[in-house]
């Protein structure tokens, strides 16, 4: 899922599932999949639904753009967390409730912590880290993901920023990440549903070729007054 906190219609969520057989050519398909709510998300109502689609579809790992901890007190990351720090992500997590680096983050922030503090804390998931190490079968595991990473990591120029990016662009790194992996992709898709699809990948080599197939960007998550604080990012090995 690539989040959103301004309109649902911006939240690009896809669903990956492995191939029918185990031939050699056999791809993953990537599924788009549209939030059937409208206006400004909020998240019981988001979290609500991604739980019935995961029992509807057998999902055993979520894949989330976004963050989902603050900054631990005594890193040497003065203004983020690890994990942003080793993936070079342009938002800085900082320390609760407000240390949020650009200031135009701090919505989506505080909305992406609360979607994984009720899914973990509600609702049974698990952080890599947390409690539960990484199974081959990744049963009930959600983490975070960035897709800039993702994209770095399979050797491909990463996806240019929605605010720039064209049709084309989008057609065109549709065509490069097709080549790149064993992925049967739609012919078409938006900007927030393309990265939804290669933020998912790091799931799709978890479950593929288990533990040592993704890294582990950052420091595990832990508990302090109420909030998840620093966790990984996980991107594809």
């Amino acid at each position: 899922m690539d989040l959103a906190c301004a309109d649902y219609r911006a939240i690009g969520v896809a669903l990956l599932t492995p191939p029918a057989t185990a031939a050699p050519t056999a791809r993953w398909e990537a599924r788009l999949l549209d939030v059937p709510l409208t206006g400004r998300p909020a998240v019981e109502p988001l979290v609500a639904w991604l739980r019935r689609v995961a029992a509807e579809h057998g999902v055993s790992v979520l894949c989330i753009d976004g963050p989902l901890g603050w900054k631990a007190p005594d890193t040497d990351a003065p203004h983020c967390r690890l994990s942003e720090r080793a993936v070079r992500a342009p938002g800085k997590t900082g320390l609760p409730p407000d240390g949020v680096k650009p200031r135009t983050y701090l919505a989506f922030t505080t909305f992406s912590i609360a979607v994984f503090e009720q899914l973990t804390m509600l609702h049974g998931w698990h952080l890599p880290g947390q409690d539960a190490p990484l199974e081959r079968d990744g049963a009930g595991l959600v983490t975070e993901s960035f897709p800039t990473a993702a994209w770095r990591a399979l050797g491909l120029t990463p996806l240019i920023a929605k605010s720039r990016a064209s049709d084309a662009d989008v057609a065109d790194a549709i065509d490069r990440l097709s080549e790149a992996v064993p992925l049967a992709l739609p012919a078409r898709c938006t900007h927030d549903q393309l990265q939804a699809i290669v933020g998912g990948i790091a799931g799709i080599s978890l479950l593929t070729h288990g533990p040592t197939s993704v890294r582990l960007a950052g420091n595990p998550p832990f508990r302090l007054d109420g909030s998840w604080r620093e966790g990984y990012i996980m991107v594809p090995a």
